[in-house]
């Protein structure tokens, strides 16, 4: 039963990564984990091996070996994956080259590249009697799905769908669907095509969620649907730091990717630390990342302040939150760079989780910048000169314990887990029984 106390549908979510703990990226995990995991399967394309024990079975589609299939047409591209079943130098080998190919295209990302990986997708082998039994074996009731931005996962979905015959709830969190982002030609090109793409999908999906209310009006009026809000929930409801002993230098973490221009504010940041810091130390930042960064990079931006480690699992990532004083969000500060012009990063209900204080950067039209303006649970810097004065401020204990107390009051009063089960379960409730 779910907290509707209606009997559990069996769900199945589509995902680009697995659900592993080092990622980060658990939506869809933290919106499901109060049903049983007999009643969850998941479908990925990243080569990954999961960790999580919230959903009962997994299946890779590896886009390594459907770019193999191009040529070689028996090259087998899905299996099902135990959980945390890392078997065989095949699966090993796969990940090694996934990782190196994904590596190249965040250096520079060229839109002539991610088309070129639609067409791999499209000529590739995909459909096949693996996926078909994982399929019909399971036999969901309702696929999960993210309205993004890939066209080959767009067209896995529809394929889903319709062999399954299960209904389908979608999720729009990102800014996929409008011209908005950029004047680039290339952007606009592959725009195009995953709009084109998007459109079909909601052809055959019954009910949409949005993350933010910005989120929600321009999809509602883009596509013609009618979004239900829903953020990620609260990992626990927060008690505010009292900060009764802060010791300097004063302690700030990042956890996270690195991407869509986040390299380049943090860089920024950095050089604001060794300023900061040149007479005696006040404030140092850790960041763990899983985000590939040049040895050019790390040169300028680490520093004794200034510290870049490898990514870790979630359950430390909570540890450590616990441990600092500040948590830093970080966007991209410039006006050439929207890609989160709509999102609503996870990490936003997990700082608020913390009880910590928040320092937000980033460009001042970006959702989460407005949200963090609006219910001022943030101390925000949306310019680069902004960044000394800000970081200055967190010296404060007075400002430390003020922006606790509006940052938990901000997550229990707009993303409590009742409150966003409740919505969630309705949802998948209504669309379960067909009304």
């Amino acid at each position: 039963m779910n907290e509707t106390g209606s009997a559990e549908p069996k769900i199945l979510i589509f995902t680009m990564t697995s659900w592993y703990s080092k990622v980060g990226a658990n939506t869809w995990e933290s919106l499901v984990s109060h049903y049983k995991s007999e009643n969850l399967a998941n479908i990925y394309l990243r080569e990954e091996i999961p960790d999580s024990r919230i959903c009962s079975r997994y299946f890779c589609i590896s886009e390594n070996r459907v770019i193999k299939s191009i040529l070689k047409r028996r090259t087998k591209t899905g299996k099902a994956v135990t959980s945390c079943d890392v078997s065989g130098n095949e699966v090993n080998r796969d990940i090694l080259e996934h990782n190196e190919r994904y590596a190249r295209m965040k250096k520079k990302r060229r839109y002539s590249m991610l088309l070129a990986r639609e067409v791999c997708w499209k000529l590739g082998k995909w459909k096949t009697e693996e996926l078909d039994s994982f399929l019909d074996e399971f036999k969901p009731d309702i696929i999960l799905h993210g309205m993004d931005g890939y066209i080959h996962m767009n067209r896995i979905v529809r394929y889903a769908i319709k062999r399954t015959g299960a209904k389908a709830i979608g999720y729009i969190w990102d800014d996929n669907f409008t011209y908005k982002q950029s004047k680039k030609i290339g952007y606009k090109v592959y725009r195009y095509f995953q709009r084109r793409s998007l459109k079909k999908l909601v052809k055959d999906t019954q009910e949409f969620f949005a993350i933010t209310p910005k989120t929600k009006k321009e999809a509602d009026s883009y596509f013609g649907i009618n979004c239900t809000v829903l953020s990620k929930p609260l990992n626990a409801n927060p008690i505010a730091s009292a900060y009764d002993d802060v010791q300097k230098p004063l302690r700030m973490l990042y956890t996270g990717n690195l991407l869509i221009g986040r390299d380049k504010s943090l860089e920024k940041i950095s050089l604001v630390l060794r300023e900061i810091n040149k007479d005696s130390p006040e404030i140092s930042l850790d960041v763990y990342t899983q985000t590939i960064l040049s040895d050019e990079y790390l040169q300028k931006v680490q520093h004794d302040f200034c510290r870049i480690h490898p990514p870790i699992p979630q359950n430390e990532v909570i540890d450590k939150q616990k441990e600092t004083d500040v948590l830093l969000f970080v966007e991209d500060l410039s006006e050439n760079n929207l890609t989160a012009r709509l999102s609503f990063s996870t990490k936003i209900t997990d700082y608020f989780s913390t009880g910590k204080c928040i320092f937000a950067m980033g460009n001042e039209d970006l959702a989460p910048m407005q949200y963090f303006k609006e219910t001022d649970s943030a101390i925000t810097a949306e310019t680069e000169g902004q960044i000394f004065d800000c970081l200055k401020r967190l010296l404060h204990t007075n400002i430390l314990k003020q922006y606790a107390e509006r940052a938990a009051r901000c997550g229990i009063a707009n993303h409590s887990k009742e409150n966003i089960r409740k919505t969630f379960d309705g949802v998948i409730e209504q669309v379960h029984k067909g009304d």
